[in-house]
């Protein structure tokens, strides 16, 4: 009975410790490699975009100063992205302008991507005919 009891409470123990990412392989840090259209393809520089439960962290990171963060909400369901709601960080009043969300490659406050490819390396999204590569940072 005390082995079954120590296996019992090893095995809880195991799993307990066991982190869960509610979005999959989505979750984590992701590094913006390129934004590709019809005609031209853009490598931006030190962008960002950060995934954990419902909430999405877009940054872009200078040499100079201290980085450019907006805090936003986050849906990942049936092959979709949706983020919407940005606010600087850590200032969360201040709502994200037009022009800000430009340096991320966003068009809008409200932003649905159709997901091609997720793994633990890679991340490929869809917006209007432009596609998003990400590697996991």
């Amino acid at each position: 009975m005390k082995k079954l009891i120590l296996i019992f409470l090893s095995t809880v123990t195991l799993f307990a410790c066991d982190k869960v990412y509610i979005n999959g392989d989505l979750d984590g840090m992701w590094h913006l490699q390129s934004v590709s259209c019809e005609d031209s393809t853009i490598i931006p520089e030190a962008v960002y975009y950060s995934f954990q439960r419902h909430m999405t962290q877009i940054s872009k990171h200078y040499d100079t100063e201290l980085p450019l963060r907006f805090l936003g909400n986050m849906r990942h369901a049936n092959g979709t992205l949706t983020m919407w709601g940005f606010h600087i960080h850590p200032l969360e009043t201040h709502a994200a302008t037009l022009e800000e969300l430009a340096l991320f490659h966003l068009c809008s406050d409200s932003t649905t991507f159709r997901v091609i490819t997720l793994n633990e390396e890679r991340l490929i999204l869809e917006e209007r005919g432009r596609i998003f590569t990400l590697r996991k940072w």
